[in-house]
């Protein structure tokens, strides 16, 4: 079995990918996989913080479209369809504050050896908000609001680059780095925030090392 190690970082720089370790051993025969969080710039002149709540990470050893990682989001239906939970750390978490190599642990778990072809972000949109400098709160439920794909729990595709799925190897780390594009997630619907507000495109992209 494979021991996975999740970690969340933001980064305001463009594609920055900050490294982590980790104290913790794999047990024998076992690997490591840590998955870090980071994000493209996004425009803070008016914005205090982007608070995400993240509700789960799973990832599966088949391939998933944007459409079956948005579906089977609760725990039956979620190991039905081959997704294997790596954490579960039902907590919001600013995008904007985890920046500059800040990391923020997510979970830790063991899976089985092999390659990984898919991976997801379960958020809980209604717990999710984006907070202005002047103090005014966008969420899902406010006018003007967060446009979020769903009202309930909604599975984000985490789409691979390079070789488009991630390998464990026996007794050994790999790091997983999501690349959390916030300036691209939240697209403004208008020309004022506090007048338009957003529409969530999530923009998502991970690389393995």
């Amino acid at each position: 079995m494979k021991k996975i190690t999740l970690m969340m970082v933001a980064a305001a720089a463009v594609g920055a990918l900050a490294a982590c370790g980790s104290d913790s051993t794999a047990p024998s025969g076992g690997g490591r996989m840590v998955v870090k969080l980071t994000d493209a710039p996004f425009p803070t002149d008016s914005v205090k913080s982007v608070d995400v709540w993240v509700l789960r990470v799973d990832a599966r050893q088949t391939d998933a479209d944007s459409g079956a990682a948005a579906t089977a989001t609760s725990a039956d239906s979620s190991a039905a369809a081959g997704w294997k939970t790596l954490a579960s750390p039902n907590a919001s978490f600013n995008l904007l504050a985890l920046q500059n190599g800040v990391t923020s642990t997510l979970g830790d778990t063991t899976v089985g050896a092999g390659s990984y072809g898919a991976f997801r972000l379960i958020i809980d949109p209604s717990k999710s908000s984006v907070t202005l400098k002047n103090g005014q709160v966008l969420t899902s439920s406010s006018s003007p609001n967060v446009t979020f794909p769903s009202a309930s729990r909604s599975g984000i595709k985490i789409n691979l680059t390079g070789a488009g799925s991630v390998s464990v190897g026996a007794d050994s780390t790999t790091t997983v780095v999501v690349d959390f594009d916030v300036g691209n997630s939240f697209v403004m619907r208008g020309s004022s925030l506090a007048q338009n507000g957003l529409l969530f495109k999530p923009v998502i992209k991970a690389t393995s090392k």
